[in-house]
């Protein structure tokens, strides 16, 4: 399929559900975008797939590719058809869950080497195959969607919040060396975001502590300055902005989407 140079070429991973599908229905409402979606269930994809269609109300058909990103192998093999068929690639949206919540006495070696590997040495992976591509066109915009326990530590998220530190870390030296190149690397840090994920901590706060739906919901919204949690939608807003030529001098950044509930500076 000819893509004209007009045309960017988006891919977005954990594209099924969530901020990664709000992201992706985003992009694809954009006439300048074609957007690949991934996630690692056929069915599901072929779903969202329909869906985004629907929703963007876009004339260009939105391709998917199925398969773990977690995989050095399913990366590899994302990154070439990417490049067979398209020749280019403008978008990446980095977009992969973290690990099971854990502390600093019940974090096993084991289990922190194998989140580390699923997440932050697929981000950088994923980073480096499509600078490749990006600076064929000196253009590219690379987006890590990255939680705030970077900046302010979970006491059960032990190792997601070194995890996060990392992905910041190597995203903003990154940053600094694909510039000259006319790429950008950008991190988006949402907080209490109402996706399946939130939805699921809400039913482990309920039987933790006994609480009913409405009593957790507001326990959460308690602890946020706007008093409520965020959509998926408000996060692709973000995302697509960081995403076009108009946001071409932001680059290194780390950009909290969660009602003002981080206090650090």
């Amino acid at each position: 399929m000819w893509i004209s140079l007009s045309k960017r070429i988006a891919f977005v991973t954990g594209a099924s559900t969530g901020i990664g599908k709000a992201i992706a229905i985003k992009l694809a409402a954009q006439d300048h975008t074609k957007v690949i979606i991934n996630s690692r269930n056929q069915p599901s994809l072929e779903d969202t797939r329909q869906h985004i269609e629907r929703m963007a109300e876009t004339k260009e058909p939105v391709s998917l590719f199925c398969g773990d990103m977690s995989h050095e192998g399913m990366r590899a093999e994302a990154f070439a058809a990417i490049d067979k068929e398209f020749g280019r690639l403008d978008v990446l949206i980095n977009n992969i869950p973290g690990g099971k919540p854990d502390t600093f006495d019940s974090c096993e070696s084991e289990q922190m080497l194998a989140v580390f590997s699923q997440k932050a040495l697929a981000y950088i992976d994923m980073m480096k195959r499509a600078a490749v591509m990006m600076k064929r066109h000196e253009y590219g915009r690379i987006i890590q969607i990255v939680g705030n326990l970077w900046k302010e530590p979970g006491h059960q998220m032990f190792t997601n919040s070194m995890m996060n530190a990392a992905i910041i870390n190597a995203s903003k030296n990154a940053a600094s060396q694909l510039a000259p190149s006319g790429i950008t690397v950008n991190c988006l840090n949402p907080g209490f975001i109402a996706t399946d994920r939130y939805e699921q901590f809400i039913e482990n706060m309920m039987r933790a502590q006994s609480l009913s739906r409405e009593e957790a919901v507001q326990a959460v919204a308690s602890g946020i300055p706007m008093q409520r949690v965020g959509s998926a939608s408000e996060m692709a807003s973000l995302a697509a902005f960081i995403a076009s030529e108009e946001a071409s001098y932001v680059t290194g950044q780390q950009i909290s989407v969660d009602g003002g509930s981080m206090k650090s500076i």
